[in-house]
C-alpha cells in the first residue's frame, strides 16, 4: 500500500461518512453553468474595470501625490516615520526653508512623537490621538491648506515653516526632472501593460478545456487579480462596491491560485492536499505581514509539493509540464522578490528621481510576476514547447537566486553602515548616501562568484540533459573509442545524445550509409538522404525548422575530405531542441568527428595487422608443406 493510500485508509476510518474523491472531478453541467457565470462576470470586471479606471485618470488626473507620501505638503516621508523628511518635493517646500533631513516636532504647535509610524495599523489604533489626526490631515487631506510646521533642523536650530498641501508639488517637481505630470497618474499601474497577455491566457486556459477544473480555477484567480487590485480597485470604488468587497474578491483570487498549484496539473485530490487547499481561505482573515507570511507559506509549500511529484513522476510528458509550472512558479516568486525590494528600497532614496524608478521597477516587476507565471502554466497546460523547460527555470531560478542573494547583501551592509555611522556621528547627513554606496560596492563585489556558484548549482539541478551531452558523451567517446567497433562506439553515443536533447529518433550517416538509428529504421533515413539531398556547406550545424524527420544536421569529418552527418530529430511535441542543447551539439560534433577518425584508424590498423598476420600464416603452411615434401 502506497503512502496515499494509507493516507487516504485512515481519513475513511474516521470519518467514513466522507468519501474523499481521488481526483478533483471535471465539472458536471451544472458546476460547469454556476462557473462559467462566475468566469464571465469575472472577465468582464478584468476587461473594463482597468479600462474604464484609465479613462477616468486619463480625463481627470487624480491623487498624484499618493506615489510619495507627504508631498502634497511639499516633501516625501516614509511610512515608518513621518516627522524625518526624506526629501523636499518641488520649489515650494524649499523656498520655504524645509529642508532633507530636517524633523519635523510639531503641527499647528502640537507635540509630535520622537518618532511617528502612519502605518493602516497604527493609524486605526491612533484614531482619536491628537497628534495622529494632525499629521493625517497633513499627509493626507485632499483640501489646499496651509499646515505651521515647528522644525528641528540637521544644523541643531529650530524654526517654524508653514507649507500649504496641493498638488502643484508633485507636479512642480516632474517638471524639475523632465517628466511630464500626467505620466504620474500612472507610474503605480504601470503594470496594466502586460494585461491583454494574462486576459487573453486566461481565455486560453478556460475555453480550451472549459470543464477542467485545475486550468478553470487558476483562470479565475488571475480575472479576480486583475479585476479587484489597482486601477481595478478605483473603478469598484467610483460605482460604490466597498473596499472589504475589492480585498475580499483579491483573497479569493489567492485561494484559488493555491488550490491551483497545489492540485495542479491533474487534480489528484490526496487528504493532505485536501487539507492545505482547506486551510488556504484562512487568507480572507488576515491582513498585513501576517497575510503576506503566509500566502508565501503556502506558495513554498505547494512548489515544494511539485518538485516532490517530479522526482516520482515517470512519464516524460508530464515531467516536462511540472517543470514549464515550476518555471512560472519561480519566476513569480523572483518577479514578486523584485517588486517588495523597490518597495522597501524606495523609502531609502533621497531624491524625487530615485523614487520614481523605483516606482515604476516595482510595477513592472509585479506585472512581470504574473505573467511569467501565466507563461508557465499555459505552456503546462496546452502542452506546447513542453521541452524548453530546463533551459528556462535554470535561467530563472539563477535569476531568483541573485535577487535575494545581492538584495539581501545590499540592504544588510547597507543597513549596518547606517547604523554605525548614526552611532559614530549623530548628526551626519551622509549616512544614507555612504551607506548605498558600500552596499553598491560589496554587493557588486559578490556578483561575479555568485553568478557562477550559483549558474553551476542550477544546471546540475534543472538542466541535467545538457550537461550530460557537455561532460558525459565527450568522456564515453574517449572511453570506448580505443576499444569499441565503430558501430558499438556509434550505439552508445547516439542513444545518449538522442537521449539528452529529448529527440524521437536519430540516426548516424558516414560516406552515404547508414551506420546506426535510434526511432527509426535504416530504411526510412535512407529514403529521407533520398529525398532531401543534404549537402556539406562546412557550418557544422545545420538547423532546417521545416524538416519534421532531422530538423537537426550536424556535419562530422571523417578524414580529410571525407564528411558524414549526425542527424537530430524533433522532441515529443514536435519542436526542435533549444539553442543550448544546439551549441553543446555542435562542440560534440568535432570531438565525434575526431573519435570516428581513431575509431577507423584503429580498425585498419586491425584490419591490416590481421592482413598481415594471415599473409604470414599462410607462408609458414607453405613452408611446412615444402619441408614435409623435402623430408619424404
Amino acid at each position: 500500500m502506497t503512502a496515499q493510500a494509507a493516507i487516504r485508509a485512515r481519513f475513511q476510518t474516521r470519518w467514513p461518512g466522507m468519501k474523499l474523491p481521488k481526483r478533483l472531478p471535471p465539472f458536471n453541467t451544472a458546476t460547469y453553468r454556476i462557473f462559467s457565470a462566475i468566469w464571465i462576470a469575472a472577465l468582464l470586471l478584468a476587461v473594463f474595470g482597468p479600462t474604464l479606471a484609465l479613462y477616468d485618470r486619463y480625463t481627470s488626473p487624480g491623487d498624484n501625490s499618493q506615489l510619495m507620501l507627504g508631498a502634497r505638503a511639499g516633501f516625501a516621508v516614509a511610512p515608518q516615520d513621518a516627522t524625518k523628511v526624506r526629501f523636499t518635493v518641488g520649489p515650494e517646500a524649499r523656498a520655504a526653508g524645509l529642508r532633507k533631513g530636517d524633523d519635523i516636532v510639531a503641527i499647528y504647535g502640537l507635540p509630535l512623537p520622537d518618532k511617528m509610524p502612519v502605518t493602516e495599523q497604527v493609524l486605526a489604533q491612533r484614531a482619536d490621538d491628537p497628534a495622529y489626526i494632525a499629521m493625517g490631515n497633513l499627509l493626507y487631506g485632499t483640501e489646499k491648506l496651509p499646515f505651521p510646521l515647528t522644525v528641528h533642523s540637521t544644523n541643531g536650530k529650530v524654526h517654524e515653516v508653514t507649507v500649504t498641501t496641493s498638488e502643484d508639488h508633485i507636479r512642480a517637481a516632474s517638471s524639475e526632472h523632465g517628466v511630464p505630470p500626467v505620466l504620474l497618474s500612472f507610474i503605480d499601474v504601470v503594470h496594466v501593460i502586460f494585461y491583454p497577455f494574462l486576459i487573453w491566457a486566461a481565455w486560453i486556459l478556460h475555453r480550451r478545456n472549459s470543464r477542467d477544473a485545475i486550468s478553470s480555477i487558476l483562470s479565475l484567480a488571475i480575472l479576480l487579480m486583475i479585476g479587484s487590485e489597482l486601477p481595478a480597485s478605483n473603478f469598484l470604488s467610483s460605482i460604490g462596491v466597498p473596499r472589504p468587497v475589492h480585498v475580499a474578491m483579491y483573497d479569493i483570487g489567492n485561494v484559488l491560485l493555491i488550490a491551483g498549484i497545489l492540485l495542479f496539473p491533474h487534480g489528484n485530490l490526496s487528504p493532505r492536499l485536501a487539507a492545505l487547499v482547506g486551510i488556504s481561505p484562512l487568507l480572507l482573515a488576515l491582513s498585513g505581514r501576517l497575510y503576506e507570511a503566509y500566502f508565501l507559506m503556502l506558495l513554498i509549500i505547494a512548489v515544494l509539493i511539485q518538485i516532490r511529484c517530479l522526482r516520482t513522476t515517470e512519464a516524460q510528458d508530464l515531467k516536462q509540464q511540472i517543470r514549464w509550472a515550476l518555471f512560472g512558479f519561480t519566476g513569480y516568486a523572483t518577479f514578486k522578490a523584485i517588486s517588495y525590494l523597490a518597495d522597501v528600497f524606495k523609502y531609502s532614496t533621497g531624491s524625487f528621481g530615485g523614487q520614481l524608478g523605483f516606482e515604476l521597477t516595482a510595477g513592472l516587476s509585479f506585472g512581470l510576476s504574473m505573467l511569467v507565471f501565466q507563461l508557465g502554466l499555459l505552456v503546462a497546460l496546452i502542452r506546447y514547447r513542453l521541452y524548453d523547460a530546463e533551459a528556462i527555470i535554470s535561467r530563472t531560478a539563477t535569476a531568483a537566486i541573485l535577487t535575494f542573494a545581492i538584495g539581501g547583501t545590499f540592504a544588510a551592509v547597507m543597513e549596518g553602515i547606517i547604523t554605525g555611522l548614526q552611532f559614530l556621528y549623530p548628526e551626519s547627513e551622509a549616512s544614507q548616501t555612504i551607506a548605498a554606496m558600500g552596499g553598491a560596492v560589496v554587493a557588486a563585489v559578490f556578483i561575479e562568484p555568485v553568478n557562477r556558484k550559483t549558474h553551476a548549482w542550477v544546471e546540475r539541478r534543472f538542466h541535467k540533459a545538457l550537461l550530460e551531452i557537455r561532460e558525459k558523451v565527450p568522456e564515453l567517446m574517449r572511453d570506448t573509442r580505443d576499444s569499441a567497433t565503430l558501430d558499438d562506439f556509434l550505439d552508445g553515443v547516439l542513444e545518449r545524445l538522442v537521449t539528452g536533447v529529448l529527440s524521437v529518433r536519430g540516426a548516424v550517416i558516414l560516406e552515404g550509409q547508414v551506420r546506426q538509428t535510434v526511432g527509426i529504421t535504416a530504411t526510412e533515413v535512407m529514403r529521407w538522404h533520398e529525398e532531401k539531398k543534404p549537402e556539406f556547406d562546412h557550418n557544422v550545424l545545420d538547423c532546417i525548422p521545416g524538416d519534421h524527420v532531422f530538423p537537426l544536421r550536424l556535419e562530422v569529418e571523417i578524414s580529410t575530405g571525407a564528411f558524414g552527418w549526425l542527424l537530430i530529430g524533433p522532441r515529443p511535441d514536435g519542436t526542435i531542441p533549444g539553442e543550448d542543447e544546439q551549441e553543446e551539439l555542435e562542440k560534440i560534433a568535432h570531438t565525434l568527428g575526431r573519435s570516428i577518425r581513431i575509431v577507423l584508424s584503429r580498425e585498419q590498423d586491425r584490419e591490416e595487422m590481421l592482413r598481415l598476420v594471415r599473409i604470414q600464416s599462410e607462408r609458414i603452411d607453405r613452408i611446412e608443406q615444402l619441408l614435409k615434401l623435402k623430408h619424404q
